[in-house]
């Protein structure tokens, strides 16, 4: 559960700063999410810009 609260805090900041960019659906395979989780955080810390669906093919 815990994980799950700090996932929708980052999609929230992720939100606040870019709007949703990506489809929702691959929050529900794992390897995506991790790999989704650490494009939200670059994104978030101006590594990088938007996550897009592209970026998760």
């Amino acid at each position: 559960m815990e994980d799950e609260a700090i996932l929708v805090m980052l999609v929230k900041q992720y939100a606040d700063k870019f709007g949703i960019t990506f489809s929702s659906h691959y929050l529900d395979d794992p390897d995506k999410k991790k790999q989704l989780i650490s494009l939200i955080q670059e994104a978030i810390a101006g590594k990088r810009g938007p996550v897009t669906d592209d970026d998760l093919q």
